[in-house]
């Protein structure tokens, strides 16, 4: 039988959820993990997260279904008082954190460096600009009038054929510029970096067969290669995809 989860065992603290363990026998093959990033699996803002410190060695998912409110405990409360997923906590640095984009530049600062540019400032702008790109331009832009309207999570654009066409040209901006080597990851980067870890992951969900199905829109060849490199690189991706994967299955 497995533990519950902190989130879902009813201790308000950490210390006192450990040493409930502690005293179980059957709790005493539970992993033992430095952070944890709660969340849902389906979520294309908690997967990069949670990739990354599975890659690491350094963290897991925690599942925080917000369906049910488990993100609403006064518990999680502390952790995010905007109770938004995913949020992050280092039991080791006693960290809370919100926000994708602090969470995972948090866990490379703290545990791999390089995989946010290490000491080069260019390395970390160009890195940065990748991030903010897809956070704002990219995202609110195109993004969300893809991927939402076929999950049901948003609504669809007044004009899909649009839509689609806005999203290609954007994305041929963004090979252009991030993609154009020598390296095969943004920034013309070797290995690759946390803005890898956002975008690869944000248009593998983009490229789902139920989108190419119901809204015309398949990635161009060049990104959807981006994809597969960064994914041969990742030992934990299919794993972590696994479950947004059948998600979007379902709604076929």
């Amino acid at each position: 039988m497995s533990p519950p989860s902190f989130i879902d065992s009813g201790f308000t603290t950490r210390k006192g959820y450990e040493m409930w363990l502690a005293d179980n026998a059957d709790a005493t093959s539970a992993p033992t993990v430095r952070l944890v990033v709660r969340g849902m699996a389906i979520s294309h803002n908690v997967i990069p997260c949670v990739l990354l410190a599975k890659d690491l060695s350094v963290g897991d998912l925690e599942d925080m279904n917000i369906m049910t409110g488990a993100h609403m405990t006064p518990a999680m409360l502390k952790v995010n008082p905007w109770h938004q997923i995913p949020n992050m906590t280092d039991w080791d640095a006693g960290v809370n954190l919100g926000e994708s984009g602090a969470i995972i530049r948090y866990i490379a600062n703290a545990y791999a460096p390089e995989k946010y540019g290490g000491t080069d400032a260019a390395k970390k702008a160009t890195i940065d600009w990748a991030l903010e790109w897809m956070s704002t331009n990219f995202g609110k832009n195109c993004f969300s009038e893809i991927w939402y309207p076929v999950t049901g999570f948003g609504p669809a654009p007044a004009d899909q054929k649009a839509a689609n066409e806005k999203a290609l040209k954007n994305l041929e901006t963004f090979a252009a510029k991030f993609l154009c080597g020598p390296g095969k990851f943004i920034g013309g980067m070797a290995e690759p970096s946390i803005a890898d870890y956002i975008c690869a992951i944000k248009f593998h969900c983009m490229a789902a067969p139920v989108i190419k199905a119901k809204l015309g829109f398949e990635l161009p060849e060049g990104i959807q290669t981006y994809v597969a490199d960064f994914a041969a690189t990742s030992p934990n991706f299919g794993t972590a995809v696994a479950t947004h994967d059948g998600f979007m299955a379902s709604k076929a």
